[in-house]
């Protein structure tokens, strides 16, 4: 998947959660899922995770 779709992606993600929009961070979830079911080498599921996650120091 393009790093310019990933970037979109995450982008449309943060903004659902930003404005409580959880229909719509679902919705984008589930299609991370699907396209990481067609391209496995690159883990779009993984990066919304990494939201997720505290930074290291």
């Amino acid at each position: 998947m393009p790093e310019q779709t990933v970037i979109a992606y995450l982008a449309e993600y943060r903004a659902a959660r930003a404005a409580g929009d959880l229909d719509r961070a679902i919705s984008i979830v589930f299609d991370a899922v699907e396209r990481d079911a067609d391209n496995p080498t690159n883990r779009l599921l993984d990066e919304i995770r990494g939201l997720h996650q505290p930074a290291a120091a």
